[in-house]
């Protein structure tokens, strides 16, 4: 399993393209997988093996008698989009997912484990911004990750 780690500063070009930095192209490489955040204004950018992963805890949910699960199945894999990693380490970023997560030309890539979280860069340092400075104490405590 690939873990992601810290922040990359990247640039989307004119035709919509982020190059990855040269130390994650081995982990990111072939296809992978882009969708909406369930949670935040930004895009979730899987590996191959983790999109199967994701996709078999999906595969779990009552879509035939749950109405939101199923909402929730159409909207995730729905607006998700597969795209290949070109030789030169470029991703492209389907207008509508831009769009979506409000990204200009400045964007960050912030390493969150399993996945990349794709942010617009203003957006990026306006959230952190709204955390409290005593957040990640407070979350070790409510989660009893003991770190």
């Amino acid at each position: 399993m690939v873990m992601f780690v810290d922040e990359y500063e990247r640039q989307l070009d004119e035709r919509g393209r982020m190059i990855l930095p040269s130390k994650l192209r081995e982990a990111v490489s072939g296809t992978v997988y882009v969708t909406q955040s369930p949670s935040e204004k930004c895009l979730h950018l899987y590996t191959e093996d983790e999109w199967e992963r994701v996709a078999e805890k999906v595969n779990k949910l009552p879509t035939a008698t749950d109405r939101n699960a199923a909402a929730f199945v159409r909207l995730f894999f729905g607006k998700a989009t597969a795209v290949t990693v070109d030789k030169q380490g470029r991703i492209p970023i389907a207008k509508r997912l831009a769009d979506f997560a409000g990204l200009g030309k400045d964007i960050v890539l912030v390493g969150a484990n399993t996945r990349l979280e794709i942010w617009d860069l203003g957006k990026w340092e306006m959230y952190q911004s709204e955390l409290s400075d005593s957040f990640m104490s407070e979350s070790v405590l409510k989660y009893e990750i003991n770190i």
